[in-house]
């Protein structure tokens, strides 16, 4: 058998081994039985077998090199081995879970403690909670654990860690998630969940906190009265539980209790209390629920039946769905919504809100819990500044001027005017705009999208009953990363006329803000644009006292908002629960959704917004547009702008930490956004090991290519721009690695393949070592006023920066942030290696070495003042474009440019001129230096500079265009091909 026949062998097996592996994933639950799992298993075994069998044949064939063949480069052997081990270990692991579940009767085993006997009587489940790491979950999920689980003496140790871990999410999950499930874990595992959540005193403080936070009742009623009844209870329990004497509590909780009453409900208390015969006497805790009983048992009587209004609008609700809604109240004011959505919240100065999250260990970016802004899993940022907060933690600028004023019109008048910009009169553009008295508010919904990596992102949502199909806007689809597929979906309205066309279509994952179990797919076809604003125009909040105390789903129902998605009848079906209300007028419903209470019907015209009239005044004459001109052609100097704050931050950075060594060479540090950049913690490792091999394997499809890179990199290490990483710095998990490519420049005549390292390149925390680098202010002049000043000079002389950015250091701190991955040839180990200097493919790289540059002048310029100002103003990155009125000043601006440069480690080539006299001098000057001729000065009668073509000898620019012979008709497509 051939060495190529064994190879497709060994390929098939790994392809089967994957498949295998894929397809137990995507296996339904009911299929996992213990006899499914064991053939599985013989089945890999079978296949593993066989694979090793048939990498011996492959090792001994010595027919031609094993490393050019597929086999090796593409490292089947390690692949296969990975997948086959990962594979076992997961079915064995399930196996011995189904064993156990075989063996040891559960509820057999609770029965007999309980003392039940179950002979004809079949119980329902006991279902232990999940626990999030919620400390107010903890007692409750401990309690059931220890007494289905941990004290089930027929279930091995092994077998309560698994239902141990199985019931653990969030940060309870993350706690335990490196331990691995053995036997002598369990114990472990427990203890240190113990360890964590057994914080009486913190327990206790939530406990307090759930008490006196809860929600005032506005308007009387029996939900609100055995809410309030039921969470007091709850509380009291909780703490009694935790071993705190509440014998004595009874008139501290009935003070606190009144409190939270509404006026009619706390009068008729009072009455009672003092109506009694021992009036004189406390009342107790047992005195006043049983007030509270006999109440809400009489609303009860007096409320109307919630299930008729359900009917009378005939809504076709399927009366099996059970759906669990857990409640997510607001730390500020324990109402029901996320704290981004809290009135009462917003309306807190900017001081106080940001004490109030640093006070509570919420997440300053999405206001979450249980984590930190830097572990925050949500893209969102701030609006107003697009930084790592919310935007109801953004400081407000003071210093902000006033760009416009608002004048109220007259009462008469049902608009609102304001005048913006007004500097003189002129021309007037008006518009005007008046709205109808009424309008109708649809149904929308605030929902959660989620990214691939679990990240959270809040979409506003339409809900149609009457469409079909769902739709959602390609901003969001780009925005989450969503994969398309093609499609030709016809959208029609009504009518049948303007039908639109979708051409793909996504799946999408949406959950519920208030309850996050309820989440499910949606099939939508993609459309730039769903509908306009809604509302159409600004609303007043609802005077309906009922929905205050209810969830809704678009808390900014009143607010126009732009619609990302519209979720059509399948999905509408699915949301819908029993519960609708209405307004007292009768044309606004609230229909209870597993999203929340989405609102919907016709708005009177006394809650429809003011229209408005805007006046825009342009004055705009010659005089200005001359002016306009004159500005946009001024030298640089003249038009200075004013530095944002990053950019003299970056400016401060260089004058404070940048030195230089003994060779006069400046040594930088890297200007970071923040003191801890995000970069270090991706793990860049495994992803620059990746593109390594990718690049391996395309240079050894090009040998030439492959020695010229070669050359390049040992270029690095032998003039000393970059070195091996110590061993014992090894295993540093902060450090970034860069993955490197060649670029190829055929029309260069120096460096024609050039290394470039992908610092774009984003760890698995989706962040690069560019997005935490900052890029600088510019600190050149624009292009057209360099070749202007050159174009000027009689005499001109051009010249660049021999490897300008790798002769500035950087600082040792920083290098690690600049690794790469590098060995010569595929039989050596991969070698880790760090960069020592500004590294082309940084963002930092072109400020860094351009202010090193300018430095020297600002440095050393005293004793060089014609370069010294020449290197302020006649550079274009690492291009030199400067000249003089005679052939003398023309020397002397070369000997001091030369003799400058070299002060801080850089040195010049390729110097050319159109005075052949002054060449010639420069020529003469390099010979008796005993420099090479040939590498810096530049004879030809072309100059190739800042990508421009100039001829020295005409003294007159040039385009260098290749016309490729004709051998076939010119169609359209070969001359557009060849205008590009």
């Amino acid at each position: 058998m051939s060495l190529q026949t064994l190879i497709k062998i060994q390929e098939d097996i790994y392809n089967r081994l994957s498949k295998a592996k894929s397809n137990f994933k995507k296996s339904p639950k009911d299929r996992i039985t213990k006899q499914y799992v064991e053939t599985r298993l013989e089945n890999i075994q079978e296949l593993w077998s066989q694979f090793t069998s048939t990498h011996i044949l492959i090792i001994k064939d010595d027919s031609m090199d094993l490393n050019s063949t597929s086999y090796v480069r593409n490292d089947v052997y390690d692949k296969t081995e990975t997948i086959y081990l990962d594979l076992k270990c997961e079915l064995k692991t399930i196996l011995s879970s189904l064993e156990g579940d075989i063996h040891q009767q559960p509820n057999k085993s609770i029965s007999n403690e309980l003392g039940i006997n179950n002979m004809g009587v079949k119980l329902p489940k006991i279902v232990v909670p999940t626990f999030s790491g919620k400390y107010t979950e903890w007692p409750t999920f401990r309690d059931l654990f220890i007494s289905l689980i941990d004290k089930n003496s027929s279930l091995a140790k092994v077998q309560k860690l698994h239902y141990l871990k199985s019931y653990l999410t969030g940060e309870a999950e993350q706690l335990l998630r490196h331990i691995p499930i053995s036997e002598c874990n369990y114990d472990k595992c427990w203890s240190q969940l113990e360890t964590r959540y057994n914080n009486k005193k913190y327990l206790s403080h939530c406990i307090l906190k759930r008490l006196l936070g809860q929600k005032n009742i506005q308007t009387e009623s029996s939900e609100a009265l055995k809410e309030l009844m039921d969470t007091t209870s709850d509380c009291l329990g909780a703490l009694s539980n935790l071993g705190i004497d509440i014998s004595s509590w009874d008139i501290i909780i009935i003070h606190i209790l009144t409190l939270k009453l509404d006026a009619n409900t706390r009068k008729d208390w009072e009455i009672n209390v003092t109506s009694n015969v021992d009036s004189d006497k406390l009342p107790t805790f047992a005195q006043f629920k049983e007030f509270l009983t006999g109440r809400y048992r009489a609303f009860e009587f007096l409320e109307p039946d919630p299930t008729h209004k359900v009917t009378k609008n005939n809504f076709n609700i399927n009366k099996s769905l059970h759906v669990m809604i857990t409640i997510m109240l607001c730390q500020f004011c324990k109402e029901e919504h996320k704290l981004g959505f809290c009135k009462q919240f917003s309306k807190q100065d900017i001081d106080t809100r940001r004490k109030f999250v640093q006070d509570n260990n919420l997440c300053f970016n999405c206001l979450g819990q249980n984590h930190s802004a830097r572990y925050c899993r949500n893209a969102i940022t701030c609006r107003i500044c697009k930084r790592r907060h919310h935007s109801l933690l953004h400081p407000k600028n003071t210093d902000e001027s006033v760009h416009h004023t608002e004048v109220q019109a007259h009462d008469d008048m049902d608009a609102e005017i304001s005048y913006e910009a007004v500097e003189e009169q002129g021309d007037m553009v008006a518009c005007f705009s008046k709205g109808h008295a009424s309008q109708v508010l649809l149904a929308t919904a605030l929902v959660t999208a989620l990214f691939k990596n679990g990240a959270e992102f809040t979409v506003r949502a339409l809900l149609d009953q009457g469409s079909q199909a769902s739709f959602v806007t390609e901003k969001i689809v780009q925005y989450l990363g969503l994969k398309k597929q093609p499609t030709k979906g016809i959208i029609s309205g009504v009518g049948g006329d303007n039908n639109l066309i979708s051409k793909s279509m996504v799946y999408i994952k949406i959950q519920s803000k208030y309850d996050p179990t309820v989440e499910f797919v949606v099939k939508a076809y993609v459309l730039k644009s769903i509908t306009s604003l809604l509302p159409a125009r600004k609303i007043t909040e609802l005077k309906w006292v009922e929905i205050n105390n209810i969830p809704l789903a678009d808390p900014q129902y009143h607010t126009p908002h732009k619609v990302d998605m519209l979720l059509g009848a399948e999905v509408y079906s699915k949301i819908l629960q029993d519960g609708v209300k209405r307004d007292p007028g009768g044309t606004i419903i609230a229909q209870k959704t597993s999203l929340g209470w989405i609102l919907s019907g016709a708005i009177r015209s006394s809650d429809v917004g003011t229209s408005h009239l805007k006046i825009l005044h342009i004055h705009m004459n010659e005089d200005q547009v001359l002016r306009k001109f004159w500005e946009l052609e001024a030298e640089p100097n003249n038009n200075k702008k004013i530095p944002t704050k990053e950019e003299s931050w970056c400016e401060d950075l260089f004058r404070q930490t940048t030195t230089r060594n003994a060779d006069g060479r400046y040594v930088v540090r890297l200007p970071f956004r923040n003191d801890d950049p995000d970069c270090q913690y991706g793990q860049s490792r495994d992803i620059a090991l990746q593109r390594f091999k990718y690049l391996e394997a395309k240079l050894n499809k090009n040998i030439k290519l492959k020695n010229e890179y070669v050359n390049v990199i040992n270029e690095y290490i032998k003039l000393g721009h970059m070195e091996r990483v110590d061993q014992s710095q090894l295993q540093n998990k902060f450090a970034v690695y860069l993955p490197h490519h060649a670029v190829v420049r055929n029309d260069k005549d120096t460096t024609k393949v050039r290394v470039v390292f992908d610092a774009s390149c984003k760890g698995k925390n989706g962040v690069s070592l560019n997005d935490d680098l900052l890029i600088g202010p510019p600190l050149q002049s624009e292009l057209r006023h360099v070749l202007m000043r050159w174009r000027r000079h009689p005499i001109c002389l051009v010249a660049d920066v021999v490897k300008m950015y790798r002769q500035v250091r950087v600082a040792a701190e920083d290098t690690d942030f600049q690794r790469i991955l590098w060995r010569e040839n595929g039989n050596s180990s991969i070698q880790d290696y760090k960069l020592l200097t500004v590294t082309f493919g940084t963002a930092s790289a072109p400020y860094l070495a351009v202010k090193a540059m300018q430095q020297v002048a600002q440095d050393e310029g005293d004793e060089f003042p014609l370069a010294a100002e020449r290197v302020m103003t006649d550079y274009y990155m690492d291009d030199l474009m400067t000249g003089c009125e005679n052939v003398d000043t023309g020397l002397k601006i070369y000997n001091e440019m030369n003799s400058l440069l070299a002060k801080g480690g850089f040195q010049l080539q390729k110097w050319s001129s159109n005075s052949d006299y002054l060449l010639k001098i420069i020529e003469k000057d390099y010979l008796d230096k005993d420099r090479s001729e040939t590498f810096n000065i530049k004879q030809d009668e072309i100059i190739k500079t800042l990508g421009l073509t100039c001829n020295r000898c005409l003294d007159s620019f040039q385009y260098a265009v290749k016309l490729l012979p004709l051998t076939e008709p010119i169609t359209k497509r070969k001359e557009l091909d060849g205008m590009t």
